[in-house]
């Protein structure tokens, strides 16, 4: 839980956010729908989300950096979206049956992702993953599934392989290994995942060579989220598509939270990648249950149907191409292709807002480290001067990053997800004005750190700050600030 005075204000402002969950939490584990909604003290609950700010229970007008777990590319509530959802409704919200709607989506997505020749759609991420990691498996006729340590691929039971872990862990390891997260997941899964180092083309072959008769497929977040945001260094992804390419592996990309994000065509297109499969959701429902996954037309044809139980690959799902959900999706991406400024103009705010909390959080002399690509980036409070890996997060100062959190948001910047492992989301909508306010007022928060790190040197025993002095080498004479 954050120190007292830091989270104060944003208890002081969320009283009925309070009495609320407290009502919640007799009723549903945790108070929330997911855990990762969960934070302390509490959560606070919202009333309505309007543009690039979400209005809460208690009145609070707080401005969005989480934007629905990054799905609100166009903000709360976009009217042309809302308009399509309403006349779709009016033909009826659940049919079952195929419709016109469903392959016209079909053909929009398709000019985003052109790798994607053929294409089924679910209802998340998670399941694009799942249903991916079958065709995969399908067609390559190899069990084993490659996973980059760290990396999140939703909430099935192959992908919580490695995706945290403790030092304790980390010690006790020699090379990479799959780590399940949590109870419940049958231990016999970990030993249809491989794991491999992100950033690391070396090791990636090397492990990827000592599993060759077994693997068939690797997945791989183009910018590894899991542990907030890492970004592809030294044309790795590149690389990594030559040496699946020679190996015959075929190459999945999560595009889940980078597809129309970072570019309308999303990593692949930033970073001019082609894969075997795409799995695509968030920004693609137009703030709507909608996922989805495709590739090459070879690959995809595992799934047609006819081939029986025996040589059949299935893939199912109730409300699939659910009419609703495809009409918002459809809008937004025609509002998407038919604006590239709005990448532009977005794009051009992440650097406003990540390089600025870079430079804010040097100039009040907190380590720490900003990484980011477009409009998605998180602060690392951390010694290191690049994160690279999964294990370059380990270290990171989550307790003084929790307190510049809590403060913010008692202050109604919502610096995106409420975890240290996760990030922040800018939205079309967000103006240069909300960037400006937001760096006013993470400026504050790391100041109340520095000034809380300042009072623990005062208070820290001669030898103990001697220590602290004598280690400290990232300011020159003023050490470095331990750990708040």
């Amino acid at each position: 839980m954050p120190a007292q005075k830091f989270s104060r204000r944003y208890l002081n402002r969320h009283k009925k956010s309070a009495q609320l969950w407290r009502r919640a939490a007799k009723i549903t584990p945790g108070g929330v729908e997911s855990n990762i909604r969960f934070f302390k003290p509490h959560p606070f609950l919202a009333d309505y989300g309007d543009g690039g700010y979400i209005y809460d229970v208690d009145g609070n007008k707080i401005l969005d950096f989480m934007m629905g777990f990054g799905a609100l590319f166009l903000g709360h509530n976009d009217r042309d979206i809302a308009l399509e959802v309403i006349k779709q409704l009016e033909s009826g919200s659940m049919l079952g049956i195929t419709t016109e709607l469903y392959v016209e989506y079909i053909e929009t997505i398709q000019k985003a992702f052109p790798s994607m020749k053929k294409v089924r759609l679910c209802n998340s991420g998670t399941e694009a993953t799942m249903h991916a990691m079958r065709v995969a498996r399908a067609f390559s006729g190899k069990d084993k599934v490659a996973k980059a340590e760290g990396a999140y691929h939703g909430a099935q039971d192959y992908a919580l392989q490695s995706l945290e872990f403790d030092h304790a862990t980390l010690r006790k390891m020699d090379g990479y290994k799959p780590v399940t997260y949590g109870r419940g997941v049958p231990k016999a899964i970990r030993d249809t995942i491989v794991i491999y180092p992100y950033n690391d083309i070396e090791g990636t072959a090397e492990i990827l060579e000592q599993n060759q008769d077994d693997v068939g497929s690797l997945i791989i977040e183009p910018v590894l989220c899991g542990p907030g945001v890492i970004t592809p260094k030294n044309n790795y992804l590149k690389k990594l598509r030559r040496l699946t390419s020679k190996m015959g592996i075929v190459l999945i990309f999560d595009e889940v939270l980078t597809g129309l994000r970072i570019a309308y065509g999303g990593a692949q297109e930033y970073y001019d990648v082609r894969p075997d499969l795409t799995c695509f959701g968030k920004i693609a429902g137009g703030g709507f249950q909608l996922a989805g996954f495709g590739g090459e037309a070879q690959i995809m044809d595992v799934l047609e149907p006819g081939k029986g139980f025996k040589f059949g690959t299935f893939h199912a799902g109730t409300y699939n191409g659910h009419p609703v959900s495809v009409a918002a999706g459809k809008k937004c991406l025609e509002i998407l292709g038919a604006h590239p400024e709005y990448y532009t103009n977005s794009n051009a705010l992440g650097r406003q807002l990540f390089s600025g909390l870079q430079d804010l959080a040097d100039d009040r002399r907190i380590p720490a480290w900003v990484e980011y690509v477009g409009t998605i980036g998180n602060v690392y409070f951390t010694t290191k001067d690049e994160m690279n890996s999964f294990r370059d997060t380990f270290g990171t100062n989550e307790k003084r990053w929790w307190n510049w959190f809590i403060h913010c948001l008692g202050n109604n910047v919502l610096f995106g997800i409420p975890n240290t492992g996760e990030r922040a989301f800018i939205s079309a909508v967000h103006t240069e004005e909300d960037i400006e306010w937001a760096l006013e007022v993470a400026d504050a928060g790391f100041a109340a750190v520095a000034k809380q790190a300042r009072r623990q040197r005062e208070r820290a025993p001669p030898l103990k700050l001697q220590a602290v002095r004598e280690q400290a080498g990232l300011y020159g004479e003023t050490p470095a600030p331990p750990s708040v």
